[in-house]
């Protein structure tokens, strides 16, 4: 009988272990899902970028190394590389590796969605975005994007950002700034060079979108719930076979 028991406690030890165990490793590959939405505020097709891809680049160890504050390494990115010629200067020089192994078009709504790891080798993960194919004036600014992101009403950590993108004139000197601006609602595509690219989460006139992407994506925390549910219920009926096997014994002495 002590065996049984003995057997019982060990099995219920390794099933909670197991799911202490799946729940750790599962926080490594947590993955935070990137809407970028190339339109402009007006809903129309900015011109020339209807071929639009992107590349992404893992900048985790750079943003490690320099302990800086986000804004400031955005502001220094976009003053010391305005131009993409120099943005990939910029990402040879320093060796960053390129995180997508198929292209990322946009689909025929201006929009490109996937997933990126919320950690990069344990660390907080850092990506700068860059997109390529426009054929006109207008060319996306590079994308810099520190993770956690915030949502700015709740203060909790978003696991699904929806970007929108910005553009400058090249056949116009990139504007630098000194500091960052205030924001302001999304100016026209000739005018938003000085603005700063951020992750946001969406706007409210976005709630349709918004509302698609709730009904697609689960809450982040059902799976914990779901385990710690499991463990409660493994754990009672363990106790109940125990206080069984323990009555029964106490018979059988008598």
């Amino acid at each position: 009988m002590g065996k049984r028991i003995s057997f019982i406690v060990c099995l219920l030890l390794g099933i909670c272990c197991f799911g202490m165990t799946g729940f750790a490793a599962d926080e490594p590959d947590e993955q935070v899902e990137l809407w970028i939405h190339t339109w402009g505020e007006d809903g129309k097709q900015v011109e020339g970028t209807q071929g639009l891809t992107f590349d992404v680049y893992d900048v985790t160890q750079w943003r490690n190394k320099r302990e800086g504050d986000e804004k400031e390494d955005i502001e220094y990115l976009r003053n010391t590389h305005a131009t993409k010629e120099k943005m990939q200067k910029f990402i040879q020089d320093e060796g960053f590796k390129k995180w997508n192994d198929s292209e990322l078009g946009v689909d025929g709504s201006g929009n490109v969605s996937f997933d990126v790891p919320r950690y990069q080798a344990g660390k907080d993960a850092a990506y700068l975005i860059l997109a390529s194919g426009e054929t006109g004036k207008y060319h996306m600014t590079p994308i810099i994007l520190y993770l956690p992101q915030k949502h700015p009403e709740t203060d909790e950590e978003a696991k699904r950002l929806l970007i929108y993108g910005k553009y400058q004139d090249i056949s116009k000197p990139p504007i630098l700034s000194s500091s960052e601006p205030e924001p302001t609602s999304e100016p026209e595509p000739s005018e938003s060079s000085s603005e700063p690219l951020m992750a946001e989460t969406p706007k409210p006139s976005d709630q349709s979108f918004t509302e698609r992407m709730a009904k697609k994506f689960p809450a982040t925390n059902d799976t914990v719930q779901n385990y710690t549910i499991l463990g409660m219920l493994f754990v009672l009926v363990g106790l109940i076979g125990i206080r069984k096997m323990q009555k029964k014994t106490k018979g059988e002495k008598r």
